[in-house]
């Protein structure tokens, strides 16, 4: 059986083997005791005795090895269908995820999830691909498009996954919700019968509630990562020939509401990979850009996962209206220039209205959710709607309820070449990558990338050469940095919940699609003001290691913080509106100058700085 973190095995490695690639230096907190798979030796004596070169280790921190070939961090759709390439060539695995479930994001909710794709968009070579629209690596998306085996048969291909396409029309045939000429799909989708496939593999093993916090990165090559078990607190030493980085855009930042950020994205989504290469020099890209419905129902409780929504998502546009009451698709410029056609579209419809004098009081608009327009929406949203009728009083369908735009994904991504592997790591391979000015991975993409990505990756392995040497100096000073972040006592402390809390309130305005210059300048300046006075005083309520929430908030509100600055800044800098990303200030796109990623680097004291890449 394939292995999860509950039936853990936990390979044995000997000081001598570990310590002999150069140890864990950096003067830094070491690796010390004998926690299962591997201990660092107890005095800098013992550490001689281990062929070590370096003798500075000397402070007491339980750690575990782990050695793979392939180390997969993340555990979702993307990352899915990078595991069945894998699996086709019976390739060992260790594969990292931070929910409690074995499997994260929507491929872990196991409910509901909506499965789509391109009718008919299965092509043989590259120069059939269609040319894509968005600003994104032209050459890689066609490769990744090419003889893509779920689009050639997309029905058996769900079937194999266990679905049985329970809604059906009268004649049998199934139902699509979706039924365009760009886009098919199904509801009801539940991907048990997907992630049991691979818990039955003996050459994969799982390792969940494991919070991935720094890559191990030496001389330009990536070479595996460090990690947190977050229920005991043990620190854990991947160390991999290959990693492929399979986690999900982040959209944590944007605002509070009541319960929840205004997002249905899952909350293990902190940019917790990204945020690490960014801390080693890698540049990020394309973090102004996101992906929205409006389904931020208000009041905001309606709707704070992808489970407990209603609301209007792109398919149901017409039934959003003004506050006066007139329909979106009855104003004469929506509907000349077509933008309820597309999800993107739709965000600029509403600033149509909102310019107008005509939005809602939170800057949205309304959603006329009649019977018989809920009767047609998904089941989860009628669901939903009728438990909100009898447990909460609040009907639906009695009067137009308050929607805002909800950001359901987002960018902030590595730069990889046409075979996806960062261009600032070797060996790193990235599913979630190219989305450019889509705003995030789409269930499309993540299965192109996912399989594409994981195709580079074995034929990297293939020629891998070790490492002349290797120090694993940055091992101990990422186990350092979160021991300080853990036990560190400060005058006047915040707790990490209150300044995440502040980081959400300052992207508020700033993170929604219109993006107006002095919003993105207040954020700014209230985000540079969180680095400079909050981050320093913020401080864990207790030290404990054993399933410390504090501790797990802190480290993702460093995270959180880097990609909230990297949203606003690059939104400053972007003067131009393209898609769901809308400058008043710069209303039209402007090719000739901004066609391009911006992609980011942080230096030392934190300032970020860019360059224009083409794709």
């Amino acid at each position: 059986m394939g292995k999860t973190q509950g039936e853990k095995e936990m390979r044995s490695i000997d000081r001598r083997s570990f310590f002999k690639l150069g140890g864990l230096t950096a003067g830094a907190a070491a690796l010390t005791g004998g926690m299962l798979a591997g201990c660092a030796p107890q005095s800098q004596t013992d550490m001689a005795a281990t062929g070590g070169e370096n003798e500075t280790v000397d402070a007491a921190v339980p750690y575990a090895v782990f050695d793979t070939d392939i180390l997969v961090i993340g555990a979702g759709y993307g990352a899915s269908f990078a595991m069945q390439e894998a699996c086709k060539a019976g390739q060992n695995m260790l594969v990292i995820d931070k929910a409690p479930y074995g499997f994260g994001g929507a491929f872990g909710m196991n409910f509901d999830i909506m499965n789509t794709w391109v009718p008919g968009a299965f092509y043989e070579t590259e120069e059939e691909v269609p040319v894509a629209t968005k600003i994104r690596n032209e050459s890689l998306y066609r490769k990744t498009g090419v003889q893509n085996e779920v689009e050639l048969n997309p029905d058996v291909v769900c079937a194999n996954w266990g679905e049985i396409l329970s809604a059906r029309n009268e004649d049998g045939t199934p139902f699509y919700i979706y039924d365009f000429p760009t886009t098919r799909g199904f509801e009801h989708s539940m991907t048990r019968h997907w992630s049991d496939h691979f818990r039955a593999k003996d050459y994969i093993t799982v390792h969940d509630r494991t919070m991935i916090t720094d890559l191990i990165i030496e001389g330009g090559r990536c070479l595996g990562a460090v990690g947190l078990h977050i229920p005991t607190g043990e620190y854990r030493v991947y160390r991999a020939k290959v990693t492929l980085t399979a986690t999900g855009g982040c959209t944590q930042f944007y605002g509070w509401n009541s319960t929840s950020p205004t997002t249905n994205n899952v909350c293990d989504n902190t940019a917790d990979v990204e945020m690490a290469l960014l801390r080693h020099g890698g540049k990020i890209a394309n973090a102004e850009f996101g992906s929205y419905d409006m389904m931020g129902a208000f009041p905001r409780s309606f709707a704070a996962s992808e489970g407990s929504m209603v609301g209007a998502d792109s398919v149901h546009s017409g039934d959003l209206m003004d506050s006066e009451g007139t329909y979106l698709k009855d104003y004469p410029e929506i509907a000349e220039k077509e933008y309820l056609a597309t999800q993107s579209g739709v965000m600029q419809a509403v600033d149509v209205v909102v310019r107008a004098g005509k939005g809602s009081e939170s800057g949205g608009v309304y959603l006329d959710c009649k019977e018989e327009s809920l009767a047609t929406m998904r089941w989860m949203y009628q669901r939903n709607a009728q438990l909100l009728k009898e447990k909460f009083g609040y009907d639906f369908t009695a009067q137009p309820t308050e929607v805002v735009p909800e950001m359901y994904e987002h960018g902030g991504e590595p730069i990889t070449d046409d075979n996806a592997m960062c261009v600032d790591a070797e060996g790193l391979f990235c599913v979630r990558a190219n989305a450019g000015s889509e705003g995030g991975m789409m269930n499309i993409t993540n299965r192109r990338m996912g399989r594409y990505a994981m195709k580079k990756a074995l034929e990297y392995l293939a020629t891998y050469e070790e490492p002349a040497s290797v120090t694993y100096e940055g091992v101990a000073a990422e186990i350092a940095r979160l021991e300080d972040l853990r036990t560190r006592t400060v005058d006047d402390p915040l707790r990490p919940i209150t300044v995440r809390r502040n980081i959400q309130h300052a992207c508020a305005e700033a993170g929604r699609p219109v993006r107006p210059a002095d919003v993105l300048e207040t954020a700014k300046a209230e985000l540079d003001r969180i680095m400079a006075e909050d981050l320093p005083r913020m401080a864990c309520a207790d030290d404990s290691l054993v399933q410390n929430a504090d501790w797990k908030d802190a480290i993702e509100v460093v995270n959180l913080l880097d990609i909230a600055r990297l949203t606003v800044e690059a939104s400053l800098a972007r003067e131009e509106s393209r898609d769901a990303f809308i400058r008043p200030d710069f209303p039209e796109p402007d090719d000739a100058n901004w066609k391009c990623a911006l992609a980011y680097t942080r230096a030392e004291d934190g300032s970020l700085s860019y360059e224009k890449i083409a794709y």
